[in-house]
């Protein structure tokens, strides 16, 4: 893999992209304050639209959506113009059917999941947590929603996460997804992100082998602690 950023098309008119380091850090949507100030909280947010600027020039994109990620289970459906960015609500995904409007997600470890159907895309941020609690149902129901029947969520592609061979958890983690003891102590979440797509009525769904943690092309919070920067993944209607 020698591109900086990884394009795909999606199902029903879509595209998506996740980032590697080499296109640099994509801070997260900041939470929101009572007022900007000088400080740290004014540098978060120019931050953070700096980050917002550079994911529009990589997709063309006029507008960007994009929550405060909780690992959680909530997608917003962004329907309407204009699209409010900051201060972010808790959001896991974004989901719409708004041409030129492109659908953030950031990770560093976590599966970044996009989803295609006729006439509209979404974006999912997914670690064990918004797995465990539904945020790829939720995320394929909110599609379905803004399709308007025009087309079932046709596909997906789960980018660059904790791959297998590294992503190791204790008991509690193996039993928020009812998995008894194992020999390995490692899960394998892009399996189970399949898995959940495929229940969910996903019928093509596209696994990049990428794993965060050991291929160091990859911001990994499990390999660089708090310090680690945040790849992005893109979503939007083409």
């Amino acid at each position: 893999m020698s591109a900086t950023v990884l394009h795909f098309e999606l199902p029903g008119g879509g595209r998506a992209l996740f980032t590697t380091r080499a296109e640099g850090s994509f801070a997260p949507a900041p939470a929101p304050a009572p007022a900007p100030a000088p400080g740290d909280g004014a540098s978060s947010v120019a931050t953070a639209n700096s980050a917002g600027a550079r994911a529009l020039a990589l997709t063309g994109a006029q507008r960007l959506a994009r929550g405060r990620q909780v690992h959680g289970r909530s997608v917003r459906q962004v329907r309407s113009l204009p699209v409010e960015e900051l201060p972010a609500e808790p959001a896991d995904g974004q989901a719409t059917g708004l041409r030129a409007t492109a659908l953030m997600v950031v990770s560093a470890d976590c599966l970044p999941v996009a989803l295609g159907s006729e006439g509209a895309v979404a974006m999912l941020h997914a670690g064990w947590r918004g797995l465990a609690a539904g945020v790829l149902e939720e995320g394929v129901r909110a599609l379905r929603e803004l399709a308007g029947g025009r087309g079932e969520v046709m596909g997906a592609v789960i980018g660059p996460g904790a791959g297998p061979c590294c992503y190791e958890v204790g008991p509690e983690v193996r039993a928020a997804f009812g998995a008894g003891p194992a020999r390995s102590s490692t899960l394998d979440l892009r399996a189970l992100a399949q898995e959940r797509l495929a229940a969910a009525g996903v019928p093509d769904v596209r696994v990049l082998e990428l794993c965060t943690i050991c291929d160091e092309r990859f911001y990994s919070h499990r390999r660089e602690g708090e310090r680690a920067g945040r790849q992005a993944g893109l979503a939007w209607l083409s």
